[in-house]
């Protein structure tokens, strides 16, 4: 009963005597005036979206019409919501809830975008190396391409694919670039752990092109209209109808002729789409693999060098693996480095991210010491623990804003202490204790802190669930996603207004404190 005479009393002294929409009334005008601006802008644009107008208008006039436009929208808002809250409660306190809900908005939007992001980054990395690797435990060995081995791996629970990997660094030049790569040889089994085939998709290519060189010389020619040639038509033809060379008995001291053979195409390789751009390089066109693991030659060690031929190209949203990986057949680079039937590793895929740690125990105690299992997590442990490092780092800078509400919310107790000396006074005499002012005061803080809260909450969750609903563009000739991603999380949320609550009411201590230490006559006889 105390407790809700107290709270009823801070309430009222929160509250406005007298109501006064002016400030809403003005936030409003700046919100009409703003969307008026907006539509003129979208006239003059044409068809075009708001997004484009602001990015790149027909012309300046245009671009300045719609930037003004959403800078009234958003001051109007402003003014608009803290005329909401003023048209309710004091000046001050109407300031300090304003204060922490555009501290709560603020940190938990930006935490979003953060979390969203990182989502998107690991996403973009899963989806081209898998969950698990398995490697030797020697470091630079080796594996034997063993069925077995697959075959051990999958009876593991929860592996759901496995592919085969042979990886190595090159130099790959053109004619007009070189560029420093990461190979990897690759097989069927590739599409069980890895997102390449969408890849492709954005890009040109396919897997049959990459293990048959003859398919690209097919597909090129039927995209450049050529089968119906009668050349073409002749070639295939001759080569159908081409007999072969009758035997000749030379006798036992003839010395063997080697037999006419067809000349094989060049393999295939699959760049990435910033490769392809950096080297100018285009659907079928050469370009030669330089390694370091050479023959020793009269000079010393010889790089090995070979054409490739590129019968496609990917894009997997990321700079590091569009820029920096290609892929090749398997057998044609087991050939190509001189390793007979051997693998770099095995890459293995879990039912779901989150089993990636548990399968890693599960493989390395099947497999042995022989083997080196590690997780996504271990492979890019540094740049998540970055992130992580940045995220709350983040957090704690932003959280400045609500701790300068802490000093709006001391200012407003301070403000309404000198105010009713009197009334705290007549209070005291009539006989609430000290402690009964401390709550009174405390119950101020808490529902200036419980207030900006909610609205806090509810601006930052709405404005996260319309970005990722709705998305905020970004010029995809610069950025790699063409849109803000948003993911706001609960527990993000509830560590912001736990931290934000505790602010309110921490700081009503030191005020509530000098209340409650006040005698009744200094209040009875103030003027």
């Amino acid at each position: 009963m105390a407790l809700a005479y107290e709270g009823l009393v801070g309430w009222r002294y929160l509250l406005r005597r007298t109501r006064s929409p002016r400030l809403l009334l003005m936030g409003l005008s700046a919100c009409l005036l703003g969307g008026l601006l907006l539509f003129w802008g979208s006239l003059r644009q044409g068809d075009a979206s708001l997004a484009a107008a602001f990015y790149t208008g027909r012309s300046l006039l245009t671009q300045g019409i719609v930037g003004a436009g959403i800078g009234f929208c958003a001051l109007g808002a402003v003014i608009a919501f803290f005329g909401i809250l003023n048209t309710f409660l004091t000046v001050f306190a109407a300031f300090s809830s304003f204060m922490i809900t555009i501290g709560v908005a603020e940190v938990i939007l930006v935490l979003g975008v953060m979390n969203g992001f990182q989502n998107d980054l690991r996403t973009k990395i899963i989806e081209t190396h898998a969950h698990v690797v398995v490697e030797p435990a020697a470091q630079g060995q080796l594996l034997q391409n063993d069925p077995d081995l697959l075959t051990r791996i999958a009876a593991v629970p929860g592996v759901v694919g496995a592919s085969r990997i042979l990886k190595t660094e090159v130099m790959l030049s053109s004619q007009t670039g070189l560029a420093a790569v990461v190979l990897q040889g690759i097989d069927e089994t590739i599409f069980q752990t890895s997102k390449l085939k969408s890849h492709l998709e954005k890009g040109k290519g396919t897997l049959e092109m990459l293990k048959d060189p003859e398919k690209l010389d097919q597909a090129l020619v039927k995209s450049a209209g050529l089968e119906d040639e009668p050349w073409v038509k002749d070639r295939k033809t001759q080569e159908k109808q081409k007999p072969e060379a009758p035997a000749q008995d030379l006798g036992e001291m003839a010395f063997p002729m080697p037999a006419a053979a067809k000349a094989a195409p060049p393999p295939s390789i699959f760049l990435g789409t910033e490769l392809k751009r950096n080297l100018a390089l285009w659907w079928g066109e050469s370009v030669n693999v330089v390694s370091p693991l050479g023959e020793l030659g009269p000079q010393g060690p010889m790089p090995k060098s070979r054409p490739f031929r590129m019968a496609g190209w990917f894009e997997s949203g990321m700079l590091e693996f569009d820029s920096k990986l290609a892929y090749v057949d398997l057998k044609a680079l087991q050939r190509y480095l001189g390793v007979d039937d051997r693998i770099s590793s095995i890459e293995v895929r879990a039912v779901r991210l989150e089993d990636a740690r548990p399968l890693r125990d599960r493989l390395q105690a099947a497999l042995g010491s022989e083997f080196r299992v590690t997780d996504w997590q271990e492979r890019n442990h540094n740049l998540f623990s970055a992130l992580e490092l940045e995220k709350i780092a983040m957090f704690m800078v932003l959280t400045i804003n609500i701790l300068l509400a802490a000093f709006s919310i001391i200012g407003t107790l301070v403000m309404t202490i000198v105010e009713r000396k009197r009334e705290i006074a007549i209070l005291m005499a009539m006989g609430s204790s000290s402690a009964s002012i401390l709550r009174i005061f405390i119950s101020q803080g808490l529902f200036t802190g419980i207030v900006g809260c909610i609205c806090g909450a509810a601006i930052g969750l709405g404005g996260g669930a319309l970005l990722a609903h709705l998305g905020l563009p970004m010029n995809t000739d610069v950025y790699y996603i063409d849109s803000i991603p948003v993911d706001v999380r609960a527990f993000d949320v509830i560590a912001i207004l736990t931290v934000a609550l505790i602010v309110s009411i921490v700081s009503t201590l030191y005020p509530a404190r000098y209340a409650s230490k006040l005698r009744p006559v200094e209040g009875l006889y103030c003027e």
